[in-house]
């Protein structure tokens, strides 16, 4: 269903994108000769209905699924239309006009265009790095010891720097590795938190944690490394935002690792055995 909507969405948005071409290049060159009255000139401006049904259409078009290529599209309908009076002749009175805007816009529709394929390069280069790690990379429980807000907001979702400390499920040393990365403002990560993170120990730059991952899709393997990082002794609040003690110590550690276990078995990433497990061996911390 959302693939049809998608397709309708580029059939409409596409329309009214030429739509709104032909509508411009009319009524400028309508424009470009008005002074002489001559009604087979003047009849261009009958068309300029077509120019706000021919925005409508592309901007549903656009909501329907055509995204980047509608928008590209109308930008590129409107710079044409405009280039074409100009290179006809048609504005000789304002000759240079049709280029200049024209221009401004033919070339403008190319930016999204270009947008949308360094984001999705981006985004396949991100999951080929994400499965290196997976299948080569060093397995650990990552918890985070340092959360620095950078000042910059993407639609109102703050950009922080993260700290992890990372120790690996090998037994080997632990490692500490920063990612500035964009949250949501209702969630931004806390120190303490414990996530399930592959790295390369060649490599600071190459490393990931689980929050990126879907833990009811995830593998077997994964699910365990959930469930480690939630039910690990000593859970991961101990350390404070300056890599010191967390406040409320020790004893509100297991609380928050309790409500954490609850969230992760409620979306399938722990099987009821693991959780209860786990909730057992957290309780009687509690009860301490």
């Amino acid at each position: 269903m959302g693939g049809n909507k998608r397709a309708l969405g580029l059939i409409v948005g596409l329309a009214g994108c030429a739509l709104t071409g032909y509508a411009l290049f009319s009524i400028l060159a309508s424009a470009g000769c008005a002074a002489s009255m001559d009604p087979a000139c003047l009849g261009g401006f009958s068309s300029i209905w077509m120019l706000p049904v021919g925005i409508i259409a592309a901007m549903a078009g656009m909501f329907m699924g055509g995204r980047f290529i509608v928008f590209s599209g109308l930008f590129l309908s409107i710079g044409a239309g405009a280039l074409m009076v100009g290179i006809l002749g048609l504005m000789p009175d304002m000759a240079v006009f049709p280029w200049l805007f024209g221009g401004l816009f033919f070339v403008g529709g190319f930016i999204p265009l270009f947008l949308a394929l360094f984001m999705k390069r981006s985004a396949q280069a991100k999951q080929v790095m994400a499965a290196e790690l997976m299948q080569t990379g060093v397995k650990g429980v990552g918890t985070i010891v340092g959360v620095t807000d950078t000042g910059i907001t993407i639609n109102n979702n703050p950009r922080v720097t993260i700290r992890m400390r990372i120790e690996p499920l090998d037994g080997s040393a632990a490692v500490e590795r920063l990612k500035t990365v964009t949250v949501s403002r209702v969630q931004i990560p806390q120190a303490g938190a414990r996530y399930p993170a592959w790295f390369d120990r060649n490599d600071p730059d190459k490393w990931m944690y689980g929050t990126d991952l879907d833990p009811a899709a995830a593998s077997a393997e994964v699910k365990e490394m959930f469930a480690r990082a939630a039910a690990a002794p000593e859970a991961g609040a101990r350390f404070g935002v300056d890599g010191g003690p967390a406040a409320g110590g020790a004893e509100d550690s297991p609380v928050e690792e309790l409500a954490g276990l609850t969230q992760l078995w409620k979306s399938g990433a722990l099987t009821d055995s693991e959780f209860a497990d786990a909730k057992a061996r957290l309780l009687a911390k509690i009860g301490r």
